[in-house]
């Protein structure tokens, strides 16, 4: 289920996966014989910084130190000679979902020029969180402009040691929505005539109302433009979803080359394209030698075909020479199985969409209807081995997902006198990288637009491991320098920040000894001096598993100073430091580590209150959140809300879509109405917390903590468990997933991971046959805290088990069972972490159940007060009829029953009602009372006055004494006075006087 709590399960899948009877090449194999380039034996994976922020991308120097960015807006440089990692540059972007910085490319004559280019989004004056999907009530579609931005391309000069942001030259704008998920792509390559190619997203969310994982082309009125992705990527005149071709001048200015997609001039078209009908073209590359533009582009997420919907979710490769449509959202694959139209308005299916000519019918769209042909990839590849023609690229990797990454191709220079370039053997091929399945491979083409012909897996994680060297985790970037190596930025497992796998990586060719690892804790990395540390390199290697010798250099000047494994020193000044390490083997190699230490602040602790890791909601729910925040040196008093910020992201398999962002140590957020992902795929919540603190004494920089947990949904796959041991997945249509749990005997095991049962009442279980399972808590082997009792009978059934003495906290959820039971799906029932309860209306003034006479003037007040939101609006009405808060006279309803009916609903929509039933009446006290109030407001005059009260009093000591004949003739001149109109001026209060003389005489 979540990518994080399976890396146990896909390290121990890989050295089976020579099981699989594929060709891979493998050291001692008699492929690797005969070509030592096929030997991975010969290869190592170099460690070059795990400083790398939310790694994105990255370029290789001429002097191989490293840029690489991080989405935050952090601009590294790793010097692999000095074993360091600093931030040079801090652009300023715009953060929601995906957007942020992305991209940073040299220029082709960087060496003469300096000029780096950047892909960012530049803060504007957007507003904060995140755009609805629906208009609020009252607003009108001009609501959406408030969320339009742009993303930018800008270069500037490198200085040696970072950028001059004081150079920067605006390329070009690239307009989109903001407040919302996904697919910025952004990344930059140059052709050999110097021809600028910029790779841009769909900016549509993978998710979204009825999507169900096929294409998102929402239009229906009310709902925002984001959710439709032809008014981007099916749309010739706009700059989303494609791939753009420009020549940029000496003044920043760009000039358009000739033969991209639409000549200068179409109407209503932009001459920028040279590819559109993409969707998330993440990584592109051009060959400077062949001019073929190679890219990786991300498809929908449906597992399975829908004949009213349209195919599977395929992602795509492809390889081209010329301008094209890549058909997004209209065709995928090879074509043959396009998308169908969809009416979002009706829930109404249409008809599949013409491949050879697509129709954009979109109101959004401001280009020409009738879009070029749809292109068919290059290669294409879905769930398993057997969704495509090439099942290498779903078997390379043990763990699920799609995710390709563009890479480059390798050109062998002999020249080139690097010892560590790769060998002639990958001459011409281009690399590639699945970030979801964590390989990498290489492909062999006929020609620069294809086809494939042969798929290389180029330096395994079986065999990386085997080697104590470290594996591809979720590979982001790839790109080789001017030494012939391929330097590699991974994402590692984890969503929206520096996760502990991410890192930057050198491959080289390297046969016999191989360069060490240098690895090293520190016991504090931040405080105030004199400020005692220590190191300790225990968990350095040696591939071939010889003594190491250490080195510690703490300040980073260059000196080392001390020796041994385990160090310890004592930081005085104030300032960051890069404390480094070099360890080296027997023969002489080295390699080297840092770590920044901080003296003169404290980095921020965040932790989360509540929910719990490993909760439970549904989707649509909003679920509370509470952040506590300590730091020494912003104090109780000083921590700033406004700095935390917070990220929801909707994790599907191996990645995450960010959906959702705000800020404040306590609130809410608001999940999406459905995952929107289709029926098979793994879909979970990842919500992040980070916080900045306000920097420390003398000037040293602020830092940040963070704080990551992931959220289930209620129904949980049976095939999605984190770890299964002894089962089989297999196919069954019935089943809510399409696919089930066989195979699951005593001694076979599921495993959810994490979980937390708080606010979980009962578990429904789907299963078919007969016998039973434990619910056990931690271990396999531990008592079962429930059982659920699976009984004999044809087809699913669902069982109800009650969870009363279900665990605290968070934990593992192991599944268990006696035989004879197929598993299905597991519902968890309650609310978990999320918030279903209204508001508590209190209501004063009126009491329920009470008579009052119509004099009274009850002071009616009512509030209702939300457990998560506080104060919450409230609405009455009084016999169906809206009423106000405050005095409320009586006398102008009808004498008898009524119903005050209190209503409030909370942000999240829980809504609350509360009914107060009392009835009025009369009496010649009430209505003498009545008498006197209107003649003190003027509504009756002294003469009337005086003859209703002289009346009234008559009739009431009549009706005491018993004379009720005498009293009701007093009552009835009583009448005849007030329905006066020259003593009792306003008719409502003589018929109420009336009234009440009546229901006294009666």
């Amino acid at each position: 289920m979540h990518r994080t709590l399976r890396r146990w399960a896909a390290r121990a899948a890989l050295l089976s996966l020579p099981l699989l009877g594929l060709a891979l090449p493998a050291a001692g194999s008699a492929t690797a014989a005969d070509d030592p380039a096929l030997d991975w034996a010969n290869y190592e994976r170099i460690t070059l910084s795990k400083s790398v922020g939310e790694p994105i991308d990255l370029a290789v120097l001429p002097d191989s130190r490293v840029l690489h960015t991080a989405r935050n807006g952090d601009l590294r440089l790793t010097d692999p000679d000095a074993g360091t990692t600093t931030v040079v540059n801090r652009i300023d972007v715009y953060r929601n979902s995906e957007m942020g910085l992305q991209t940073v490319t040299l220029d082709p004559d960087f060496a003469e020029n300096k000029w780096v280019y950047l892909y960012y989004s530049p803060p504007l004056d957007t507003p904060a969180g995140s755009a609805p999907q629906t208009l609020p009530a009252g607003e009108d579609d001009s609501y959406w402009e408030r969320w339009k931005g742009h993303d930018l391309l800008a270069r500037f000069k490198w200085t040696g040691d970072a950028l001059d942001l004081s150079t920067k030259q605006e390329i070009i704008r690239v307009p989109h929505n903001r407040g919302q998920c996904c697919h910025v792509a952004g990344d930059v390559d140059f052709d050999a005539d110097g021809n600028l190619y910029l790779s841009t997203g769909d900016n549509t969310p993978a998710s979204g109302p009825n999507v169900n994982g096929y294409a998102p082309i929402n239009d229906a009125p009310g709902y925002n433009p984001g959710l439709d992705t032809r008014r981007g990527a099916g749309n010739a005149n706009d700059l989303r979803g494609k791939i753009l071709r420009i020549h940029v001048e000496p003044d920043g200015s760009y000039t358009v080359p000739d033969g991209n997609l639409f000549p200068p001039g179409t109407a209503n078209t932009r001459p920028e394209i040279y590819v559109m009908g993409l969707r998330n073209p993440f990584r592109i590359d051009v060959d400077p030698a062949t001019g073929a533009l190679s890219w990786g582009d991300y498809g929908p997420d449906a597992g399975t075909a829908n004949p009213d919907r349209g195919p599977m979710g395929y992602v795509e490769w492809q390889t081209t020479t010329k301008p094209m449509n890549g058909g997004w959202p209209y065709c995928t694959g090879d074509n043959s199985q396009p998308y169908h139209d969809f009416d979002f308005a009706t829930l109404t299916p249409g008809p599949a969409f013409d491949c050879s000519a697509p129709v954009n019918d979109s109101r959004w769209n401001t280009g020409p209807s009738v879009l070029p042909p749809a292109v068919p990839a290059t290669l294409w590849y879905g769930d398993r081995d057997t969704d495509q023609p090439w099942p290498e690229l779903t078997a390379f990797g043990p763990a699920g997902g799609q995710a390709p990454m563009g890479g480059p191709v390798y050109h062998y220079d002999e020249d080139n006198p690097a010892g560590t370039k790769f060998p002639a053997h990958w001459d011409g091929k281009t690399f590639f990288g699945e970030f979801s399945q964590d390989y990498v491979a290489a492909f062999t083409t006929d020609g620069p637009d294809g086809p494939v012909s042969k798929l290389e897996n180029f330096l395994p994680n079986a065999d990386l491991t085997a080697g104590g060297q470290p594996i591809w985790d979720n590979p982001m970037d790839l790109e080789f320098g001017p030494d012939g190596s391929l330097y590699v930025l991974d994402y590692g497992d984890g969503f929206f920040r520096e996760n502990p796998d991410a890192g930057l990586y050198r491959v080289d060719y390297a046969e016999g000894n191989k360069t060490p690892n240098a690895e090293f804790t520190a016991s504090k990395t931040s405080g105030h001096g004199p400020l005692e540390v220590a190191f300790d390199a225990k968990r350095s290697s040696d591939p071939e598993g010889r003594a190491l010798t250490y080195e510690w250099d703490f300040d980073g000047n260059g000196t080392y100073d001390a020796t041994g494994t385990t160090a310890t020193h004592t930081y005085t000044d104030n300032g960051q430091f890069q404390a480094r390490l070099r360890v080296t083997d027997p023969q002489g190699l080295s390699a080297l580590a840092s770590r920044q230490i901080t003296v003169g602040n404290t980095a921020p602790t965040v932790a989360i209150t509540t929910p719990g890791h490993g909760g439970f909601f549904s989707w649509g729910d909003t679920v509370p959140y509470e952040v506590t925040i300590e730091d020494p040196e912003d104090g109780p008093g000083g921590i700033d809300c406004s700095r935390l910020s917070w990220t929801f992201g909707l994790g599907h398999n191996e990645h995450a879509h960010p959906v959702d962002s705000g800020t404040g140590c306590k609130g809410t957020v608001t999940t999406p109405e459905d995952a929107g992902h289709g029926a098979t795929e793994n879909v979970f919540g990842v919500l992040g917390f980070t916080y900045s603190d306000a920097g420390g004494t003398d000037g040293v920089p602020a830092l940040t903590g963070e704080a990551q947990l992931v959220l289930n949904p209620s129904l949980l796959e049976a095939e999605h468990a984190d770890a299964q041991s002894g089962v089989e997945v297999a196919d069954d249509d019935s089943a809510s997933g399409l696919r089930k749990v066989t195979s699951f005997d005593e001694g076979d095991r599921l495993a959810y991971d994490p979980v937390d049962l708080s606010g979980i009442s009962a578990v429904k279980t789907v299963a078919a046959g007969a016998g039973k399972l434990q619910l056990r808590w931690n271990s396999a082997e531990a008592e079962p805290f429930a059982t659920v009792e699976v009984p004999a009978g044809d087809g699913w059934q669902t069982v109800t088990t009650a969870l009363e003495d279900a665990p605290s906290g968070t934990g593992r959820l192991y599944v268990t069972s006696g035989g004879g039971v197929t598993v299905d799906a597991f519902t968890f029932v309650g609310a978990g972490f999320a918030d279903r309860t209204g508001p508590e209306i209190t209501v004063s003034g009126l009491t329920d159940g009470t008579r009052y006479g119509d004099s009274a003037t009850p002071d009616l007040r009512f509030a209702a007060e939300d457990a998560v939101f506080g104060e919450t609006t409230a609405a009455a009405t009084l016999d169906g009829v809206a009423v106000d808060a405050g005095e409320l006279e009586l006398w102008r309803l009808p004498l008898g029953a009524h119903e005050l009916l209190v209503t409030a609903e909370d942000p999240a929509g829980n809504g609350t009602t509360k009914t107060v039933t009392f009835t009025t009446g009369t009496s010649f006290a009430d209505v003498r009372q009545l008498v006197e109030r209107f003649h003190r407001q003027g509504v009756i005059t002294d003469e009337g006055a005086e003859r209703l009260v002289e009346r009234i009093e008559q009739a009431r000591v009549q009706s005491e004494r018993g004379h009720e004949t005498q009293a009701d003739k007093a009552l009835a001149k009583f009448a005849a006075t007030a329905s006066d109109r020259k003593l009792v001026k306003d008719a409502e209060p003589s018929a109420a006087l009336v009234r009440d003389a009546k229901a006294l005489r009666s």
